[in-house]
């Protein structure tokens, strides 16, 4: 879609989420612990309408036992655009043999040294994204800018 000058946010469908979602390897996973929200960076990989991470045991992954409702967030910038894409949904840990099998060959890009010995998934129950075309500030109030 071409950019609006009058109202440079262009809320993205479904399927523009998804192949942001596809391109991107970093995000940010946002769960309560304690009743206290925290977020985590993580690498992950879009796949088959889930998004698929590798954690360690620890405070993160207790805390999904516990609560599974999650959200996932992912941006960009570009040259004429920055991005968001937003997905809620549930996570769960990877426990069977066949499953662990198949998320081992699903292709990902590692950004750390650490090994990561298990496997999350988040299945989504929503899924919204934003592009907002760059451009010259303007005193002027889009109808995005309202609350």
């Amino acid at each position: 879609m071409s950019p609006d000058t009058a109202n440079p946010v262009e809320v993205l469908n479904e399927e523009e989420c998804w192949n942001i979602l596809l391109g991107a390897t970093l995000g940010r996973l946002a769960l309560s612990i304690a009743n206290e929200p925290e977020i985590y960076p993580i690498n992950f990989v879009a796949h088959d309408r889930k998004i698929l991470l590798r954690t360690n045991p620890g405070e993160k992954l207790f805390a999904l036992t516990i609560n599974d409702k999650v959200a996932f967030e992912t941006d960009g910038v570009g040259s004429e655009s920055v991005w968001s894409v937003v997905v809620k949904g549930r996570a769960r840990q990877l426990e069977s043999g066949a499953e662990i099998e198949a998320a081992e060959r699903i292709p990902r890009q590692q950004l750390t040294s650490t090994k990561k010995r298990v496997f999350v998934e988040i299945i989504p129950t929503s899924i919204t994204g934003r592009r907002i075309h760059r451009g010259p500030e303007s005193d002027e109030l889009a109808p995005g800018d309202l609350y």
